[in-house]
């Protein structure tokens, strides 16, 4: 039931009328969402589970027991004899809604995978798993050209796809002074993204037979990336510190493999039109971010921003009113631990967090740029009291698209389950025999 009504949904995007039905040859999506039909599909917010429920801040955030994704100058700080094992898993509920029709969806992926190890004093090495970006949809579109359904009879668009880009980085970290930190990280981007056309003919009685139209394309992305960044920490008072933080990515061109089949077919026959494959250039424009974190024995505030400009990354077909403009995120997160060393009250020694996030897509439609808003809350609290091993879960909640500038309004609920493990709490330390 949930694709009849999703085909409603994305028909209204395109500005044709849907049917109640929905075209889908695959058995679940990473993604849920028409926008997804464009590029690379959903750009992922970044960072580690941990700091999802701080609104994905991460740009300056150094912490010795924390794996940060997003900086990789923060790398420098895993204390020796040591190492850190993070994994998290994300769930989502997306609630989509036009003036046409309404669906929802739900999915379930890996957040994130790191391993972080110490080289020495002052150098770390980080590996990470992470997703880039996501795509899925699936709908059905209906002819309302009435010469073309007087003449030929009922013909149907289906339109599907499912897929999305990974990302394999390596992130080196090293302290220049005391205070002053660099890294750079190796990122590696893979994956394969599918869509599929079918346009489907029933012709009345009586008149000339039709052949109706498959065509899958399938698009291979593979290519290295690096990220550069920089972290600086000044004193505020006795045990207070303020860091500065800066990342930055290189443009770099892809060349995407392309693949395609199409054929058609009747009834009895079926005649291959085109087989074959091809390279494509896509442009992954250069990103800078930058932000600043606070810590205190118990409150965390920190703030990131970050712009990339995607105009004339790819090509956008010419009879859909999308256009490409700068993607920018603005992060707020806050965190509070009543008393960290607390040794009756477990609650006190817990952490609390909360977020906020604003973005501008890349996505114009309409005219209108694309926006997305979310809040977000979370705990923190260690596997068992002295070690620095912990549980976070976070949720959020967020909105994208605005049904009065004629978009997809989808609202979204996100919860987030992740686990980190503290080498030194369990891999270093000397057995003893009696």
């Amino acid at each position: 039931m949930k694709h009849i009504f999703s085909a409603l949904l994305l028909s209204a995007l395109l500005g044709i009328a849907a049917v109640p039905a929905a075209y889908a040859q695959m058995s679940s999506l990473n993604a849920f969402s028409p926008y997804t039909m464009y590029g690379l599909g959903d750009m992922a917010v970044g960072g580690s589970a941990f700091n999802r429920s701080m609104g994905g801040v991460g740009v300056a955030a150094r912490s010795p027991y924390n794996f940060n994704y997003r900086n990789p100058a923060a790398m420098s700080v895993i204390p020796r004899q040591s190492a850190i094992f993070n994994f998290a898993g994300e769930g989502k509920n997306i609630y989509a809604k036009s003036d046409k029709a309404s669906t929802s969806y739900n999915t379930f992926n890996i957040h994130d995978l790191g391993l972080a190890v110490p080289l020495g004093k002052g150098v770390g090495l980080g590996f990470s798993l992470t997703p880039v970006s996501s795509v899925g949809y699936t709908s059905r579109i209906i002819e309302q050209n009435e010469s073309i359904t007087e003449n030929i009879g009922s013909t149907i668009y289906n339109y599907a796809g499912d897929g999305g880009i990974t990302q394999v980085a390596m992130s080196l970290g090293v302290n220049i002074t005391p205070r002053f930190s660099l890294g750079a990280s190796m990122n590696y981007w893979f994956g394969d993204i599918e869509r599929q056309y079918n346009a489907m003919v029933t012709p009345y009685l009586g008149s000339t037979e039709y052949r109706s139209i498959i065509s899958t394309e399938n698009q291979n992305l593979s290519k290295i990336l690096f990220t550069l960044g920089a972290q600086y920490t000044f004193r505020v008072g006795k045990n207070n510190a303020l860091t500065l933080g800066v990342t930055y990515q290189p443009k770099v061109t892809a060349s995407v493999r392309q693949s395609r089949l199409t054929f058609s077919y009747s009834n009895s026959t079926a005649d291959t039109i085109y087989a074959g494959n091809s390279r494509w250039n896509l442009d992954i424009p250069g990103k800078i971010s930058a932000g600043f974190y606070y810590q205190s024995s118990k409150l965390g505030i920190a703030f990131d921003y970050s712009r990339q400009n995607w105009k004339g990354a790819f090509e956008i077909p010419k009879d859909q009113d999308i256009r490409l403009g700068a993607q920018q995120d603005f992060r707020l997160g806050f965190s509070y631990t009543p008393n960290q060393f607390d040794i009756r009250n477990s609650l006190k020694r817990w952490t609390y967090k909360a977020g906020l996030r604003y973005s501008d897509s890349y996505l114009i439609k309409n005219g209108d740029q694309l926006h997305d808003a979310a809040v977000s809350l979370g705990v923190d609290f260690g596997l068992k009291r002295g070690t620095f091993s912990k549980v976070g879960i976070g949720v959020e909640y967020g909105e994208r698209g605005s049904r009065a500038a004629g978009q997809v309004r989808e609202r979204y609920f996100n919860l987030f389950v992740a686990l980190s493990l503290f080498g030194s709490d369990y891999w270093f330390v000397r057995p003893k025999y009696n």
